[in-house]
């Protein structure tokens, strides 16, 4: 069974955003996402005019009640929402709709994977942990390109969870010793930390790309929902609160980078050292081959 939350909203440029929270049934990761509810309402209707049907799930109501608080009606839609999330993904036919996948930012085959978590031998077990380092790596650059392809970056991620959770599960191996477990358990949370890390990095990264709303305009500044009911000393302590809050943003955002930057030149470091060892090889496999060649024309002229 999936289970879907929605703990919280955020408000983002004036409209509101809910945080969604899918666990499905194998592994411990929790995808995370945020999506508007006109997000939900567009969704839907797509959905049903590609199935030409209308789905057994209903979103609240897009009408606000006159004497009805703007706390109330988020409220009830943050409860809505889950209850349809939940219905959605637990149909075991709707589900699997590409739509229902691309809404979500859900990986590939991510239904049939929580059926099918093949067991790992401890030789198969590195080689998922080769491809989660290759993957990461991947992220790693593609985030840092001038094009930053940031819904391929959070499907490769949700992909490296995805083996991640594999490789927790299956870490544990009577044919290995104590030591190789615990170097093995190290190497599982170093990846899953870089993993965190590079989803925080790609959200930064999207809100940074994203195009500026505010406009020069004269005269007084426009209000909003959330600034309507607040004196003057409440909107500079909400000013003094956001602001605390992006510097703390920035701090973890810089941190973040500064770990990247040293990931990636101890990832140099070691390509540089394996090429050294290549050429090393090439060189002491020409060497052999004039060896050889000039011992087959002593033997021949013997003969």
């Amino acid at each position: 069974m999936v289970e879907v939350r929605i703990p919280s909203t955020i408000v983002l440029n004036d409209y509101h955003l809910y945080n969604i929270e899918i666990q499905f049934e194998s592994g411990v990761h929790v995808h995370k996402l945020s999506k508007r509810f006109s997000d939900f309402v567009e969704f839907k209707k797509e959905l049903e005019d590609t199935l030409h049907k209308t789905i057994p799930y209903s979103l609240p109501s897009k009408f606000t009640a006159l004497y009805q608080s703007r706390a109330t009606t988020i409220e009830q839609r943050r409860v809505g929402l889950a209850e349809f999330l939940n219905g959605l993904l637990n149909d075991e036919q709707l589900r699997t709709h590409k739509l229902v996948g691309e809404f979500l930012y859900l990986p590939e085959n991510t239904f049939t994977q929580e059926k099918e978590l093949p067991k790992l031998s401890p030789v198969e077990w590195l080689e998922v942990s080769k491809e989660v380092k290759s993957l990461l790596q991947s992220v790693r650059s593609k985030l840092f390109a001038k094009q930053a392809n940031l819904f391929e970056c959070k499907r490769i991620l949700d992909t490296c969870e995805t083996k991640i959770d594999q490789l927790s599960k299956y870490v544990l191996n009577d044919e290995l010793g104590a030591g190789e477990v615990r170097r093995r358990k190290a190497l599982v949370d170093q990846q899953r930390r870089e993993c965190d890390e590079l989803r925080v990095l790609s959200r930064g990264v999207a809100t940074n790309t994203e195009k500026p709303t505010f406009k020069r305009s004269l005269g007084k500044a426009k209000e909003t929902e959330a600034t309507k009911p607040l004196d003057n000393e409440q909107l500079y302590q909400q000013q003094q609160l956001l602001m605390n809050k992006q510097d703390t943003d920035l701090d973890q955002l810089r941190s973040i980078l500064n770990r990247q930057k040293q990931i990636g030149l101890t990832i140099n470091e070691e390509l540089s050292v394996q090429n050294e060892l290549l050429q090393g090889l090439d060189n002491q496999v020409d060497s052999s081959q004039q060896k050889m060649n000039s011992a087959k024309k002593k033997i021949g002229r013997i003969l």
